[in-house]
């Protein structure tokens, strides 16, 4: 299931009782349309005197395209129009690919036979992108055995075209044809094709290609070997970074049957961690290469666990490499027989990256500042770990401690009502220790920090509006609460204004998916109207 990824673009926009505001116009197209495809123009005419007459058009070079044509009446509209994307005339039309064209959007707005508005915006009309994905059922074969290909089309959606291939071949290592397909269709826009090789088939790399053009890449390719599947193999679970932090390192090696099921048995376990280079030609140097061994049975799940003390790595010295080289030997129970898998653990050398995420560099007063923080070694997420967060303001500083989460992140809420409309500071920190302390070239993790200037936000109008960020991965088929916070100046909407509208646009990788409108009531004697919980 996909995650719906949101961008919401909200325009406040007052309507009052009495139509005494100026009118306002706002067309929203999206910057680049697809083709073949649908796509949405929304329109917005609020607090017009009279009736008006509104038509957009779509220029293109071979003709124009009616999109919207009407009338409309005071006091205005707001709505969202579905339209088929145009065909063009492209250039240089390759398989399964069409050229970009850049087009028009033009507006008119007539009141009777006055024009009151005009303008014309470019947009870029983009040519499906398919791509054609051959994949086998596996990379190598033995002579004999039968080869299962799949093709897929598929659009800049990733959804899976139905397409017809004229042409589907395979090739041998020699590049000599000894298949080949005429005039395939997709079903539910996939092939399904297959392939018996002869028992002396020559071994190496074989073609398979599909489209128009065979010279352009649309292939894919398969060994053909003389080859003994191994009975089982070995998995390691392995944490991507050791720290210095922890007392152990634990880590799980598994046995699986090439069909999947578990296997029992025994799985001896040799780990090694060897001096740097330089160190070992050192006259004086009377440290040696860390080998330990161990051995476990498997569990039911063909599993076992390994936990290895962090001082016996010796994780603290400098003259060890940065690597852990573990080999494990399974053996089977009941046969004896055997099978080895390799696997490397990293010990953290490296300083710990803080970093804000998509920080707002302003702040209204009276409102909860919002944001998010991402503790990392090289690039891997320090989890469960104490963290802080340093706010100054006005020179006196709080030390706010989070703990991260699975993703290395904390998320923070801070209270804005005392920060007097100044510039704040905050600092992100592995720790609160100086990170100029301690010697850096030793396995200790040291932390850098992240700063950020915060601004008091200002507006002329003395009106603010903040659509709250929605962190996590949106759930398909479901509703989503969207908070906003905003303060209003009474004195902006009219003397007789008695309610508000919040009208919104949902924008899903660049295509308008949702719109609608909000009411809310505004009283009569409120100088400032303010909500920062509204949804």
């Amino acid at each position: 299931m996909w995650g719906v990824s949101l961008l919401c673009a909200l325009a406040l926009l007052p309507v009052a009782a009495p139509a005494t505001l100026n009118p306002y116009y706002v067309v929203v197209i999206p910057a680049i349309i697809h083709h073949p495809g649908h796509e949405k123009v929304c329109v917005h005419l609020s607090s017009l005197p009279e009736t008006v007459h509104l038509a957009v058009t779509l220029e293109m070079k071979t003709q124009n395209h009616t999109l919207v044509e009407k009338d409309v009446e005071k006091p205005g509209i707001f709505e969202c129009i579905g339209f088929k994307v145009p065909a063009f005339v492209p250039r240089g039309k390759q398989f399964n690919e069409q050229a970009d064209e850049v087009v028009s959007v033009h507006v008119v707005i007539h009141s009777g036979e006055t024009v009151s508005y005009e303008g014309r915006k470019k947009v870029l009309v983009r040519g499906q992108k398919a791509r054609i994905v051959i994949d086998t059922d596996k990379p190598f074969y033995k002579p004999g055995e039968t080869v299962k290909f799949r093709i897929v089309t598929l659009d800049q959606d990733f959804k899976a075209i139905d397409k017809v291939y004229p042409l589907v071949l395979l090739q041998d290592p020699n590049g000599n044809r000894i298949s080949q397909w005429v005039d395939v269709k997709a079903r539910q826009g996939i092939v399904d094709l297959s392939f018996p090789l002869a028992s002396e088939a020559a071994t190496g790399t074989y073609t398979i290609k599909a489209g128009k053009d065979m010279l352009r890449g649309l292939q894919a390719t398969f060994k053909v070997e003389e080859y003994e599947l191994p009975k089982f193999e070995l998995v390691f679970n392995i944490p991507p970074l050791i720290t210095t932090s922890e007392e152990e390192f634990q880590f799980t090696v598994c046995g699986r049957y090439t069909y999947g099921k578990p296997v029992q048995g025994k799985i001896n376990v040799a780990l090694a961690r060897d001096l740097i280079e330089f160190r070992k030609r050192e006259e004086n140097m009377t440290l040696s290469m860390i080998t330990m061994e161990y051995m476990n049975q498997t569990n039911k799940k063909g599993c076992a666990i390994f936990t290895v003390p962090m001082d016996d790595l010796e994780v603290n010295s400098t003259a060890y490499q940065s690597n852990v080289f573990i080999v494990a030997e399974l053996e089977e129970e009941g046969t004896g027989a055997t099978n080895i898998g390799i696997a490397v653990a990293t010990i953290a050398t490296k300083m710990v990256e803080v970093n804000f995420v998509n920080l707002n560099p302003f702040y209204k007063l009276g409102f909860p500042y919002t944001g998010k923080m991402q503790f990392t070694i090289n690039t891997v997420p320090i989890k469960n770990h104490t963290v802080y967060l340093t706010v100054d303001v006005n020179d006196v500083e709080s030390h706010l401690p989070y703990v991260t989460d699975e993703k290395g992140e904390v998320h923070f809420t801070l209270d804005t009502a005392k920060w007097n409309n100044t510039l704040v500071s905050l600092r992100g920190r592995y720790s609160l220790v100086n990170i100029t302390e301690g010697n850096l070239y030793t396995f200790a993790v040291v932390g850098r920090e992240a700063f950020n200037w915060l601004k008091p936000f200002y507006s002329e109008s003395n009106s603010f509006l903040e659509i709250q960020q929605v962190e996590e991965e949106l759930p398909c088929d479901q509703e989503q609460e969207v908070r906003v916070d905003y303060i209003l100046d009474r004195n902006e909407l009219g003397p007789g204004a008695d309610h508000v509208d919040f009208y919104y646009l949902v924008v899903s990788r660049g295509r308008i998916v949702l719109s609608g409108q909000t009411q809310v009531p505004v009283g009569q004697d409120e100088s400032k109207w303010e909500n920062p919980s509204c949804t």
